[in-house]
Order: structure tokens, then C-alpha cells, then sequence
């Protein structure tokens, strides 16, 4: 079963159909293991301490769970409802490997299990959003359903051995406006002369092997329009569906409008997803940027397309906003996915303040995953570094952990209302 309140309590005891001593509290949606009944009371094994649970605080329905993981500079998103397994990025390094392996799915990897990822999303091809999938998928006990990808790929640097005008391949100009024109539907089927960049090289690599060891069934270019998903889920519908990016059709030809350079091109056109779950909804924008809002703006004038519950801020907490975007997302909650150390300064200041003056809660709340990070200062030792929703439908909860760990009272948690 699974926690059906957030912040479950789990008891020491019960005594007298009452429970003594709080050990533990549990997230809504945390599975839990029923050793022993007694009378309106359960005895659990779950995360954490073990004990009593009330029954009115259980349900067998798990909900939807948004894990966004601290991987540095970058993002790395984990969705689990159903049966479903929905990986959203990975970061640049080995985070997100580590933390399935080591923590997430330990129990079902050691018992020899393999874990099925139904999607793999890679909203766009920077390596501080799909550079750690290749430890992922190349672990032999790790399959996966589609790889959903936007179809813009990353070519070597070296002039002599790329011919194309840019690293992102061939473009054509119409009126004032210049399009990419290098679009990759299946990359499975890549047949490709020109070389890509190391990274890149890499995850395709991984995937093809992983696709002839039939581990990786299919590898899809998804555009706005697309529905990734669409289910009934604990009675209520769940779906994911696709808003950006948009292809345009210029002398017969599929292509992407290219903004001022290759960065802000392969940024501008990140997979841009909401998440439905009942009647809450989840905005995940990738490394939109000011030139990428404005075209996303026109193309959806005067819809509330964006507007959402919660939101995970675009680039990190970028200063490459605009705040006309950030009014129409006006959620209650933000997610800001960034690193230490890096030459990008995110979040910036203005990302931070405008996170919650574009909010539709008196209260905004804006979390990061690098402040959700804490460090042992005697030992270097990584504590925490995670932010978790967890969705029944009608109700959302967001939380992290305390810095000092306590048994009876792990979670730092909001109801987003």
C-alpha cells in the first residue's frame, strides 16, 4: 500500500488502538510493506524507521511522484505514476546513475531485476541535461521503451570535419529569417556522414547497442501537438503532452527557426512539457529562452496554454527571460535545477524574484536543488539534494529534506494550494 496523507506518522507502538511515539513520517505516495494487523492499525516496513501506521493513512493507490534530483549543473527529473517510469534528463555526470543504483531501485537491482524505463526524455541535446543517460543506458539491466528526443543533434567542431554552415547542421534563409534545416526523426536509423560531437557520438553509441541488445525499443523526434502519454490512472486521467518545439514549413521543407547562434537555437527549441494529472499540472521548459518565449507567445496568443501548478524554472534561473512568459506560467511553486562552481551564476537574482512575483500563491514557493543540497563541512559528505512533489490528483505536496536528519521528522514539506 501507500501513504495516502502527507508526512504520514509511523508509531512506535499501539496501545490501547492508539499510537505511541512518533518514529517516522513518510510522504504521500511512499510504498509501505503490511507485516501485521491490529485492530484500525497496520505494522509497515517502508523508508525509513519501521512501524505503525493508522489505516486511514493508507491507501492502494501511489499517486504521482516528481523526483527532481540534484545533479549539479543541470537537470535530471525521475516521474513514477502507475506502472510508469519516466525519465526526464540526467544531468552532466553521474548523479542520476548513482542515485537509481544506489538508492531508488537497489532492492529490485539486487534481487536481479531489471528496471524498465518506459520514456527516456532528452528535452535537448546539452550535456548538462543528457550527458549522464549514457551510464544509464549503457547498464545492461536498465531497459527502455521510446528515447524521445526534438531532433536537433550536435556536430563535431572540427571545421575540416564538418562542412556544415553550423554545428547544428544545414540552414536556409527566407526573407530576414534563417532555418535549420538538419532534422533527425529516428535516431535509430541515423544515417548520417558528417560526423557528431564526442558526447553525442557517445549516446548514440549507447542507444543503437542498447536497441540490438533489445533494450531500447525505439528512439521518436516529438514536436509540439504530440501526446506522450495519455492514461486513467487511479481513476483519473494523466497524460504528457507536448508544446514546444514547433517546426516550420519554408519552401517545402521541415525546419526549425535559428536564433543568433547555435546555443540559443538548441536551447530555444528544448522539448517543452505539461504534465496532467487529475486536476494539477506540471510545467517542465527545458532551456527556454527570451527569443524561444516571444516565438512560443505568438504562436499561442491569447491561450492560458502555460499556466500550470507547478513550474521547473526554465535554464536553470537564467537571466534569459522575459517576464511576460513567467506572468502566463503563474504557478504556485517553482523548481530551480542548478550547480556550484559553475561559470553561469544561476540562478541570477532576477530569476529568483520574478519566480515569485509571476506566482499565483501569496506565498510563493521557489525551491532549489542546489540549496536542497547540504554538505557534511567535517567530512565533504553529500547529504540531501532532492526536491519531491507528490500529486493524488487534487491535492499536491512539495518537500525536501532538514539538513540535520531526525527520524521523527525528516521532511520540510508545503501543501501548493
Amino acid at each position: 500500500m501507500y501513504a495516502s496523507t502527507n508526512e504520514a506518522k509511523i508509531y512506535q507502538s499501539v496501545v490501547d488502538n492508539k499510537g505511541k511515539e512518533i518514529i517516522n513520517r513518510i510522504l504521500m505516495g511512499t510504498y509501505v510493506k503490511i507485516v501485521e494487523e491490529e485492530s484500525d492499525w497496520y505494522k509497515v516496513i517502508t523508508a525509513g524507521p519501521d512501524g505503525w501506521m493508522h489505516k486511514n493513512d493508507l491507501s492502494e493507490k501511489m499517486g504521482l511522484k516528481v523526483f527532481f534530483l540534484d545533479v549539479g549543473q543541470g537537470d535530471g527529473i525521475l516521474v513514477e505514476i502507475g506502472n510508469y517510469k519516466i525519465l526526464i534528463d540526467a544531468g552532466p555526470n553521474d548523479s542520476m546513475y548513482r542515485y537509481l543504483t544506489k538508492w531508488q531501485y537497489k532492492y529490485q537491482l539486487d534481487t536481479d531485476k531489471k528496471v524498465h524505463i518506459d520514456f527516456l526524455i532528452i528535452s535537448h541535446f546539452d550535456i548538462d541535461h543528457y550527458k549522464g543517460a549514457i551510464e544509464i543506458i549503457n547498464d545492461t539491466r536498465f531497459t527502455f521503451g521510446t528515447v524521445v528526443h526534438t531532433g536537433i543533434l550536435k556536430f563535431s567542431t572540427n571545421k575540416a570535419e564538418n562542412p556544415y554552415p553550423t554545428g547544428l547542421g544545414e540552414t536556409i534563409e527566407k526573407g530576414n529569417n534563417k532555418y535549420l534545416t538538419t532534422i533527425f526523426n529516428d535516431l535509430l536509423t541515423v544515417n548520417e556522414p558528417v560526423p557528431f560531437n564526442r558526447d553525442v557520438t557517445a549516446f548514440m553509441q549507447a542507444i543503437t547497442t542498447a536497441n540490438k541488445q533489445n533494450r531500447v525499443s525505439s528512439a521518436k523526434r516529438f514536436k509540439a501537438g504530440d501526446t506522450i502519454i495519455t492514461d486513467n490512472i487511479d481513476s483519473q486521467d494523466f497524460r504528457i503532452d507536448v508544446l514546444a518545439p514547433f517546426n516550420e514549413i519554408i519552401d517545402g521543407k521541415t525546419c526549425f527557426v535559428y536564433w543568433k547562434d547555435d546555443g540559443i537555437t538548441i536551447n530555444g527549441h528544448s522539448l517543452v512539457l505539461k504534465i496532467t494529472f487529475g486536476t494539477r499540472t506540471i510545467l517542465l521548459g527545458g532551456d527556454l529562452n527570451t527569443f524561444s518565449e516571444n516565438y512560443l507567445m505568438a504562436k499561442y496568443e491569447g491561450h492560458k496554454t502555460f499556466e500550470v501548478d507547478v513550474a521547473k524554472s526554465c535554464h536553470h534561473g537564467s537571466h534569459d527571460f522575459t517576464e511576460e512568459f513567467m506572468a502566463l506560467v503563474n504557478p504556485y511553486a517553482t523548481v530551480i535545477s542548478s550547480g556550484d562552481n559553475e561559470k553561469h551564476s544561476h540562478p541570477r537574482p532576477d530569476a529568483i524574484g520574478c519566480a515569485g512575483k509571476y506566482s499565483k500563491s501569496h506565498r510563493p514557493l521557489v525551491y532549489s536543488t542546489e540549496l536542497a543540497r547540504s554538505t557534511n563541512i567535517k567530512n565533504q559528505e553529500i547529504l540531501y539534494g532532492m526536491i519531491n512533489l507528490r500529486c493524488n490528483g487534487n491535492d499536491i505536496y512539495m518537500a525536501q529534506m532538514n539538513e540535520v536528519k531526525t527520524n521523527s521528522d525528516v521532511w520540510v514539506s508545503y501543501p501548493i494550494i
